[in-house]
């Protein structure tokens, strides 16, 4: 027999960029925390409830989340939970590493990046290609589940029909998943969960701003304070001199200028696509999380903190904003009139 290899969910790297950004954020926010308070001890005088018990469970309540439920809001909970779960779980490596328990043991750090840098290639490994035809078909099959849950909207069905579309999706399975789910009913209005009414308001908001002719300027002064901000934060760092700057300091530097650049070719893009615009800016911001505030930790830890609770604000709206965005790219005219 043919080994086959698995086929993938059509949200996969939404959901393992979730658990990801989600994982990073915890153990950023984990260490903050504790080195705010002074690392306190739960359980007493005898005992040491540390929280990589909380990370393990917080992982088996979203494995039995995925394993227990259909709802396909439940993938989404999984994601956080798992995301969370890891962190808290992965944070504590230096204790089981080394013979005293040693949580500041200082490799540990390196550990956890390493574990993370593994992941985010994993996440870019499994959706470096396109899905085929069979794997569209099951993502229609998915679709028309959101349906029946009254889950399925009107974006999510076009970038679904398109996907079949292209990935010549055929067949008597294949051409029926496809006209159940061009005549489906799509979740409209007070109807719909609170979830995609609140999407439904960003989405009438975001159309309406985009539409607007100061809207690209508007992108480009903010662009230009992102700068700014960036320009104080090296100037804090380089307020002793660059000779007094440590390693980490020096990295979160070249890190930043990085992240700058990549927003300065999405600055270029913006003109011509704003879909490819949003992706060079959601490059920027995961390199800022992922990256950039993990060597600010090392010195700023207030700091770092705050930016990252920053950062993943703006990291979900714009990946709600490029979700939109393709889904808009692909509807017809009628539709996009609508949205």
């Amino acid at each position: 027999m043919r080994l086959r290899r698995p086929l993938r969910s059509f949200d996969l790297h939404e959901h393992l960029t979730i658990v990801f950004v989600c994982g990073v954020a915890t153990v950023l926010f984990t260490r903050g925390l504790l080195a705010a308070t002074g690392y306190p001890q739960v359980g007493g005088s005898s005992l040491h409830i540390a929280h990589v018990l909380w990370g393990g469970l917080l992982m088996l309540t979203a494995l039995l989340a995925m394993l227990a439920f259909l709802s396909p809001a439940t993938r989404l909970v999984a994601a956080v939970l798992g995301g969370v779960g890891l962190g808290l779980f992965i944070d504590e490596v230096g204790k089981f590493v080394t013979k005293d328990v040693n949580y500041f043991y200082k490799p540990a750090i390196a550990i956890i990046y390493v574990v993370f840098v593994v992941l985010f290639g994993v996440i870019r490994w499994l959706s470096r290609r396109g899905f085929t035809a069979v794997e569209s078909t099951l993502v229609g099959l998915e679709s028309l589940q959101r349906a029946a849950v009254g889950a399925l909207t009107e974006e999510r069905r076009t970038r679904v029909l398109e996907l079949m579309r292209s990935a010549g999706a055929s067949g008597e399975i294949a051409d029926g998943v496809h006209g159940l789910l061009a005549q489906c009913k799509t979740t409209r209005g007070s109807e719909a969960p609170l979830a995609q009414r609140i999407s439904a308001r960003l989405a009438a908001t975001w159309t309406r701003l985009t539409a607007h002719r100061l809207f690209r300027l508007s992108i480009y002064v903010l662009l230009a304070v992102a700068a700014a901000i960036s320009a104080g934060e090296a100037g804090w760092l380089l307020r002793d001199g660059i000779g007094r700057l440590s390693f980490s300091q020096r990295a979160f530097a070249v890190t930043t200028l990085a992240a700058d650049l990549i927003l300065a070719a999405g600055a270029l893009r913006l003109r011509r696509s704003l879909l490819s615009a949003l992706h060079w800016y959601d490059h920027a911001v995961l390199l800022e999380i992922t990256v950039a505030q993990v060597f600010l930790y090392g010195s700023e830890q207030l700091a770092a903190t705050a930016n990252l609770a920053a950062l993943l604000v703006v990291w979900a709206l714009l990946r709600w904003a490029i979700q939109f965005e393709s889904a808009r790219s692909l509807a017809p005219p009628t539709l996009v009139g609508r949205s």
